[in-house]
């Protein structure tokens, strides 16, 4: 069969990462959420009276993601996790809760103003920890991480939540008369 020079060359299947990659990988993005945790969420707290998970939420909403099912679906979490925390949103005067005006089966979320000012506060607090953590990189470098970020996530996406699928164990055999 001829190939033409216009035909783009033949590839290579792909090489996946060692082992030992994908291990020191799992131990740095272990170390980067307990970080996260232990300094960063309280942190919001203090300065912003807010959770991760409400940074995420109204976030989540100023993006469109502004019905509790679309929460769910943005932010990964059960509908159950989701009107908790929407409950504590309306409690703090961050967000309201309208019925839909297209379908009045459906409930809105709108952040108030108070919302959009905390969310604005807390980006930029984000923002800081984050450029001071990435100051001195490349930005070819972290442009790099962002597309490796974004890749992972479409493969997790991709495989989702199953397990492998292991065989039951076998039921014992017993003598039948």
């Amino acid at each position: 069969m001829k190939t033409s020079l216009s035909d783009p060359p033949p590839t290579d299947p792909p090489i996946p990462p060692s082992e030992a990659t994908v291990s020191d990988l799992m131990s740095a993005w272990w170390d980067a959420t307990q970080a996260m945790k232990r300094h960063v969420a309280p942190m919001l707290e203090r300065e912003h009276g807010l959770e991760f998970k409400d940074f995420a939420a109204l976030s989540a909403i100023e993006s469109g993601s502004n019905y509790p099912g679309l929460m769910c679906g943005r932010l990964g979490m059960t509908p159950s996790a989701v009107s908790r925390v929407i409950d504590d949103l309306v409690k703090g005067g961050l967000i309201v809760r309208r019925l839909d005006e297209h379908d009045s089966r459906r409930v809105q979320l709108t952040l108030t103003p108070s919302g959009v000012q905390v969310l604005s506060a807390t980006r930029q607090t984000m923002h800081s920890v984050l450029a001071s953590g990435l100051q001195g990189r490349p930005e070819a470098q972290l442009q790099a991480f962002v597309q490796t970020l974004r890749q992972l996530g479409a493969a997790f996406n991709m495989t989702g939540p199953s397990l492998p699928q292991t065989a039951p164990p076998a039921a014992p055999e017993t003598e039948h008369p």
